[in-house]
């Protein structure tokens, strides 16, 4: 179940099968049900649309998830 720290932050925890847990930021692309966790060790959560850390390459089609987003789709969070 995703987590939001504000009406544009969302994140959701996933955990490997190791047991080992991280913390992702989820991006949705605009128009559509697609939604997908971007790490921060890979990408900055920090930057205005979703970019590459090392790059500052955006990801195309997608932008920040907000909670709006969420609400609209969630059937896709729910058992």
């Amino acid at each position: 179940m995703p987590i939001s720290t504000s009406p544009d932050h969302v994140w959701v925890f996933v955990s490997a099968p190791g047991g080992a847990v991280d913390v992702v930021r989820l991006a949705h692309a605009p128009g559509s049900p697609r939604f997908v966790g971007l790490p921060i060790e890979a990408f900055d959560p920090s930057a205005l649309l979703p970019t590459y850390n090392p790059t500052g390459e955006l990801v195309n089609g997608f932008r920040w998830a907000t909670t709006a987003d969420i609400d609209t789709y969630a059937y896709l969070f729910t058992a």
